[in-house]
């Protein structure tokens, strides 16, 4: 069972539901009817804080930080099962996506996503493919007759994250100055 939050109505962002449907149109979570079908579904129900449906009336309701904050939008794996069983096609798969981009503006982003821009930030690869881990690789690939890895353009790397609003997320380091 969930927790009771107990808010102050000055506490709410009573423009949160609107800004939301503004930007997604005729996906509106304001056509949501609160069924739970969608919630019935989810595959990652029992990993989240929030249940999708939840999140919707949460949204409904203006508690943006507590939506913005929750482990529910980045634990989803998006898999639109939600989105696909919903009988008023509301589009929770693309709202999802909308309340990361924004949850990632506002600096509300788990570290795991923000360190691992930075590991492609810094050397163009998920995984970093350096030192040891690159001499391994490159060992085992040479041994089945694999080419050599061409490591990719740093600067049309990092020129992507910062024009997509990635680079935001990177815990900066005082010696990149």
């Amino acid at each position: 069972m969930s927790e009771m939050i107990k808010k102050n109505v000055n506490d709410l962002d009573l423009n949160f539901r609107y800004e939301i449907a503004k930007k997604i149109g005729a996906k509106s979570l304001l056509k949501c009817i609160q069924c739970g079908v969608c919630s019935s579904g989810c595959t990652v129900t029992e990993y989240v804080d929030l249940q999708p449906h939840r999140v919707v009336a949460s949204c409904l309701l203006g508690l943006k930080e507590e939506v913005l904050s929750s482990k529910a939008i980045w634990t989803c794996s998006l898999c639109h099962r939600c989105t696909e069983r919903c009988p008023k096609n509301v589009d929770y798969s693309f709202i999802l996506a909308l309340l990361r981009n924004m949850a990632a503006r506002e600096g509300k982003i788990p570290k795991e996503y923000s360190s691992t821009v930075e590991v492609i930030y810094d050397n163009g690869f998920v995984v970093p493919y350096t030192e040891g881990m690159k001499k391994n690789i490159d060992r085992r690939r040479e041994r089945m007759g694999l080419p050599e890895i061409v490591p990719p353009n740093l600067d049309d790397i990092r020129f992507i994250i910062n024009e997509t609003g990635l680079g935001d997320l990177i815990i900066k380091k005082e010696d990149d100055k």
